[in-house]
């Protein structure tokens, strides 16, 4: 196969796999009135805890200002807030809320709880061979050859 056959052939799989993704974790944050980014935003901070929007972004791999307005829209929501740092006030942390976390344990939990049911259902060599292709295409990805 040539190059640009595989490049192409790369993008379309990509692509086949974001949208499922999305579907799947979409039809989860449905059921909470949340867009797929909204969730997967309220997921790492639930799962790592007050952070700053750029330590947030970097986690996501979206823009400073990306995240901003989705942070922005779920603290008009009360899913998150934002506070200040004690040790430097120029410094804003964001966080999810009470309301969220009782809302939400469930979903996440179902949510995770497929995800994992997919993984089971490969053998420990399948799981290798998609951690390390998916390790070299980023890193692929990241000296810009593909």
């Amino acid at each position: 196969m040539e190059d640009i056959n595989k490049a192409i052939e790369i993008i379309r799989i990509l692509k086949r796999l974001e949208k499922g993704v999305h579907k799947t974790m979409g039809h989860h944050f449905k059921e909470l009135n949340l867009t797929a980014p909204q969730g997967m935003i309220l997921g790492v901070l639930s799962h790592y805890g007050e952070m700053k929007i750029s330590d947030l972004s970097k986690k996501m791999g979206l823009s400073n200002s990306t995240v901003s307005g989705i942070v922005d829209r779920l603290e008009n929501e009360e899913l998150i807030k934002r506070s200040r740092s004690q040790a430097d006030r120029r410094v804003i942390y964001v966080s999810v809320t009470d309301k969220f976390r009782k809302t939400s344990e469930e979903h996440f939990k179902k949510m995770t709880d497929r995800f994992n049911n997919l993984i089971t259902s490969a053998s420990d060599e399948e799981i290798e061979a998609i951690i390390n292709g998916l390790q070299t295409l980023e890193k692929l990805l990241q000296k810009g050859e593909l």
